[in-house]
């Protein structure tokens, strides 16, 4: 009797401890940051101002979205709380993130949902009503726990009069204690609990029901199942199916646990006398909305207008797609936050994964290897089993019908899977000294509880807590100073002060790390979102990032006046570049309002420190190097003619092949009065001092140019930007000389620097057997008659 009391103390202490965790949640998390809970809530505040359930119509938006559909029990006693609470301020706060990032834990900023998660929310009107909801919630999860520790009690029930000892085996009556302790500790147990959702009712009275079946189960042969007993079974069937739909899976657990009983008996008269006082209460209670369900929409459950509205699966489900969504569903049965996109360390799962499969593994052998079966352990292990089983069978017809996998649908038997998980670990544990026993029992409760303690203090200050001010911008950047001023509110201001760019080269499919240094002078009263795009030679755009400030948390609005916030974001570039050389991306930056957006207003205008407007703000330059080089054997075509050169120019840059017009194109061209077409394909064997300029000469029998063309070998990327290992490809178009004969010219290429206008030839420094002299290159000699 000592070990249970000992226990129980511990158990109160564990619900205590519970809500406090589940109360730190609840106030750390957002408004309407968890799952569905701005819809959640839409449901209750329509009860709450004194209106009947929602009606339903497929596809038409409405404040409560799908969750109009759901079963109603949990929005009537929120609504019936939240009554007298004046909810006016709801519109204020229901401010959207436009850029939210649901379901996509990987990408790396826009996690708020509402847009202004960073501010500080008082508890009073709208925000008091959805605590409240949490807090309900919470105290429902405190009924699960309740519900766990002594459904797993029923089980080890004969431990006590038989006395087990701790010194020959970890003693069960601690088992009871050890699975609600894991169960209290799952932080996503810990997160649904503190959210407004009717989740935490479905939970708690599966919870409850899984217990009332156990206490039915483990009753001795002898004693008799009372009427009351079946009525209070019906009554949480009955509050269950009013719940949400999972809980019709309870009345099918409730149906083989009622045969088993009359298997188990050999009283086949039991399943008769259960049908009616179970289904008269199921019925009473729950029976009025299904049919309303059926008179209002012509469907029973009144999945076809949830389904419309929550994302009706229309491709076909493959095996890739199931892994998809198992390992969603992994995730997010042990911690996965916000939207679906806060996710905890990758190693955790990995842990946490690797003792499910052990666990499970020890459940198949348990029979072999395992402790003695106690008569009741047997019982529960069934019950567990079945329910389990059950809840799987549902979450795959959900998986079957709709998107997103979500691990919270086990959660009406996250008891019993824990306890399964308990009980096949100690397959492997109970001959092992008690010590190492309790090593294990208290460890993985420590790392879901250091898992909660990571995410109230390090994950949610990074996705909802506003960006600090730094104290100026750095010294080793250059100071920009661009003006952004609104449209309708002409006293907005928003300043660009610099701009931070990495030297390292790009590909496409890479992000770029862009960070601006930003201020306000004075507050800013709309909310404008910012736009990084990068832009290729004929401003057509490779990457474009567009979001509020500070990754959605840290909309304009919110801004300190005078404050000076580094805002740094990965910008992906996502279109492919033509190879024939690197770019150098123009990045241009710029806000809008969505406000005005659709008034073709886009973006707002843009100004220097001197009051000039600047059309186009490009603000800096990326290197992007496309994803392969070019290959000579590319650009050869039945037209032209190819040199081989190698000649080296300054040690820097090698010309190293030349296409030329061949004889027929060449005077085809000529003869119609066409540009001819000559192409040079460059090699960087080092890094060039400064721009230079390349030339491609056609020179007649007197020594002068009869035609050619000066440019940059790569107009997109100078050459002060390459780098050894660089391959760049140079097409001019050269206008048509007068003689049609291609023999009457020599071909002379080189270089120059840019600012010399042709003065600075760089030398050749490697003829490579070709003739040259005077920084240029013979590459066609004219033929002599």
């Amino acid at each position: 009797m000592a070990a249970w009391l000992e226990y129980t103390s511990l158990r109160n202490l564990l619900l205590l401890g519970f809500l406090l965790l589940g109360f730190w949640y609840s106030l750390a998390t957002p408004p309407f940051e968890t799952p569905d809970e701005l819809y959640h809530y839409g449901f209750v505040r329509h009860i709450a101002q004194g209106n009947w359930l929602p009606v339903q119509q497929a596809n038409v938006e409405s404040p409560w979205e799908q969750e109009g559909s759901q079963a109603p029990l949990y929005y009537l006693l929120v609504g019936w709380l939240t009554r007298g609470i004046d909810q006016s301020d709801f519109a204020a706060i229901n401010v959207r993130n436009p850029r939210a990032n649901i379901g996509d834990p990987l990408f790396p900023g826009n996690k708020n949902f509402m847009l202004y998660s960073a501010a500080s929310h008082p508890l009073r009107g709208a925000n008091l009503a959805l605590h409240v909801g949490r807090w309900l919630s919470l105290l429902l999860g405190l009924v699960t726990l309740w519900c766990t520790y002594a459904t797993v009690q029923l089980a080890f029930a004969d431990s006590l009069q038989r006395g087990d000892s701790a010194t020959t085996r970890f003693p069960n009556t601690a088992l009871p204690f050890i699975v609600s302790l894991w169960v209290a500790t799952i932080p996503q147990f810990a997160f649904i609990s503190a959210s407004c959702s009717n989740d935490s009712l479905i939970i708690a009275v599966a919870a409850a029901t899984v217990y009332w079946l156990a206490r039915l189960m483990t009753k001795p042969n002898s004693a008799q199942i009372t009427l009351g007993e079946w009525l209070v079974l019906g009554i949480l069937l009955g509050i269950a199916a009013l719940s949400k739909l999972q809980g019709l899976g309870l009345m099918g657990l409730a149906g083989l646990i009622v045969l088993w009983l009359a298997w188990r008996r050999r009283e086949w008269q039991l399943v008769l006398h259960a049908v009616l006082p179970v289904a008269l209460p199921v019925l009473l209670i729950a029976g009025w909305w299904y049919w309303r369900n059926m008179t209002l929409y012509g469907d029973l459950l009144g999945t076809g207008h949830l389904l419309a509205n929550n994302g009706l699966r229309t491709d076909e489900l493959t095996w890739g797609g199931i892994g998809g969504e198992l390992r969603g569903l992994r995730y997010s049965f042990w911690g996965l936050f916000g939207w679906f996109n806060l996710l905890l360390p990758g190693w955790i799962y990995v842990v946490l994964d690797s003792i499910t499969l052990v666990a499970f593994a020890g459940l198949f052998v348990r029979p072999w290897l395992g402790p003695p079966n106690d008569r009741r352990e047997s019982t529960l292990r069934l019950l567990a089993l079945l329910w389990t089983v059950l809840s799987l069978l549902l979450l795959a017809y959900w998986i079957s019908q709709a998107t997103g996998s979500q691990g919270r649908l086990l959660f009406p038997a996250i008891g019993v899977i824990i306890y399964l998980v308990v009980d096949g670990l100690r397959t492997w544990l109970w001959r092992l000294p008690v010590w190492v026993q309790s090593l294990v029992w208290l460890a993985v409760p420590l790392l879901l509880l250091t898992a909660s303690f990571y995410t109230l203090l390090v994950l949610y200050p990074r996705a909802y807590g506003a960006p600090q001010p730094v104290a100026t911008v750095p010294a080793d950047i250059a100071l920009i100073d661009m003006h952004y001023r609104g449209i309708d509110q002409p006293t907005d201001e928003m300043r660009v002060l610099g701009l931070q760019l990495p030297a390292e080269r790009y590909q496409p499919g890479e992000r770029v790390p862009v960070t601006l240094y930003l201020q306000a002078d004075q507050p800013v009263l709309e909310d404008y979102q910012l736009f990084i795009q990068l832009l290729n030679e004929e401003g057509v755009e490779i990457g474009n990032l567009t979001s509020h400030p500070g990754w959605g948390r840290h909309p304009t609005s919110l801004w300190q006046p005078g404050a000076i916030y580094a805002d740094t974001y990965p910008v992906l570039i996502d279109r492919a570049i033509d190879n024939r050389s690197p770019l150098l991306a123009k990045v241009y930056v710029g806000f809008v309002n969505p406000a005005t957006e659709k008034s073709g207003r886009f973006p707002i205008g843009a100004y220097d420190r001197d009051g000039n407007e600047v059309p186009e703000p490009f603000l800096g330059t990326v290197a992007v190097s496309p994803t392969t080089p070019p290959d000579a054997a590319d650009l050869v075509t039945p037209a032209t003619e190819t040199i081989a050169v190698g000649t080296q120019f300054g040690t820097v840059i090698q010309l190293s092949t030349v296409l030329l017009p061949n004889r027929a194109a060449f005077a085809d061209a000529v003869q119609a009065g066409e540009p001819l077409t000559a192409t040079m394909i460059w090699d960087a064997i080092g890094q060039p001092a400064t721009d230079y300029t390349a030339f491609l000469h056609f020179v007649d029998a007197d020594g002068a140019q009869a035609t050619g063309f000066d440019q940059a070998p790569s107009p997109r990327f100078p050459t002060s930007y390459w780098r050894a290992g660089d391959r760049i490809v140079t097409t001019f178009a050269v206008p048509a000389p007068t003689s049609a004969e291609l023999e009457d010219y020599a071909v002379w290429v080189g270089l120059y620097e840019a600012e010399s206008g042709g003065a600075l030839r760089l030398p050749v420094t490697d003829a490579a057997g070709q003739v040259a002299g005077d920084g240029q290159v013979l590459v066609r000699d004219r033929i002599q008659e």
